[in-house]
């Protein structure tokens, strides 16, 4: 399920693309649901995330913010994929 799951995130992504230059964004909304839908379900996405949040002081902050403003799920998601603590590995 969590693969079906990923590939519908994916799918919505693909399509949100292309609609966020319409006169409506509404792409943005799409993308921001797949996105969450492939971090929902995928382990190695949340890792990835973690190592650009550690890397990117502004991602992290912008993160940080989306953490109190999302639905009950997600922040879950957000707070899991949190740089306190968490030292960036060595290149």
């Amino acid at each position: 399920m969590s693969l079906l799951y990923q590939l519908l995130g994916w799918t919505l992504i693909l399509i949100g693309l292309p609609l966020t230059l319409s006169p409506l964004p509404f792409g943005i909304i799409l993308v921001a649901i797949g996105l969450a839908l492939i971090m929902a379900n995928s382990r190695s996405a949340r890792r990835h995330l973690q190592h650009l949040r550690a890397q990117h002081k502004c991602l992290d902050e912008w993160m940080r913010k989306a953490e109190s403003t999302v639905p009950g799920p997600f922040d879950r998601i957000l707070r899991q994929t949190d740089t306190n603590g968490w030292q960036r590995p060595r290149d």
